[in-house]
């Protein structure tokens, strides 16, 4: 898959939502292995302040980002492709159900990993 540049669009009825997928990680001393790796997908409503951010963070038993595919969290037999537009709208969906406003100012940060049972529950009933 090649690389993309700038946001995709993902329109959900009257609205239109622009979404990134972006990794970070450290490396420590110039060693080769990378640590704290992270996967984040940020959503922002077209005309309104506020911006949401999903992260999910390498731990126990949750992986991100496998060195073939980027987007791709794992967690146990549960896996999740951030690239995917209905992923993302599952995302987006429980984050709203959740209390998030994009028209409230500022960054709201979710843990990514405390959606993944809604949001399979939300897949599995497309």
């Amino acid at each position: 898959m090649g690389q993309r540049k700038g946001a995709r669009v993902l329109l959900v009825e009257q609205a239109t939502y622009r979404w990134t997928v972006s990794h970070t990680h450290r490396a420590d001393d110039g060693s080769p292995t990378y640590h704290d790796c992270t996967e984040h997908l940020t959503i922002r409503r077209d005309g309104d302040p506020g911006r949401l951010e999903i992260v999910f963070a390498v731990g126990p038993g949750k992986s991100v980002a496998d060195p073939v595919h980027s987007g791709g969290v794992k967690r146990g037999d549960d896996y999740l492709n951030l690239h995917r537009p209905g992923v993302v709208r599952a995302l987006l969906d429980e984050a709203i159900d959740r209390g998030w406003l994009p028209a409230e100012p500022g960054r709201c940060e979710l843990d990514g990993w405390a959606l993944v049972d809604s949001v399979l529950a939300r897949l599995a009933e497309q």
